[in-house]
């Protein structure tokens, strides 16, 4: 999987949770109101997967794979998603 394509699939998933809000509002004028709960998890993830992967770059650089590969942004940015998800599933079960 590319960069490119990866960077678009999390842009997307950002913004998911923003158009969501507009599929609320009904066309004959009637407005439904809902709670507005904080960040779900999954956009909680992808903000600390987006801090981490600068670090983890400048530490996967240079680093070759099992298949003596220079190891790629894309697998770089997966590792980073799952070392997020990891981070936020002991957090909230810390809570």
């Amino acid at each position: 999987m590319s960069h490119d394509a990866i960077n678009s699939w999390v842009e997307k998933a950002m913004q998911s949770e923003d158009t969501a809000g507009d599929a609320a509002r009904a066309p004959n004028g009637v407005q439904v109101i809902r709670r507005v709960q904080p960040s779900n998890k999954g956009k909680i993830i992808m903000e600390v997967a987006e801090k981490i992967w600068p670090s983890f770059m400048k530490l996967f650089a240079g680093v070759r794979d099992e298949n003596d590969m220079v190891l790629q942004p894309a697998h770089v940015r997966g590792i980073a998603l799952n070392v997020a998800q990891e981070l936020v599933n002991k957090h909230q079960d810390a809570a």
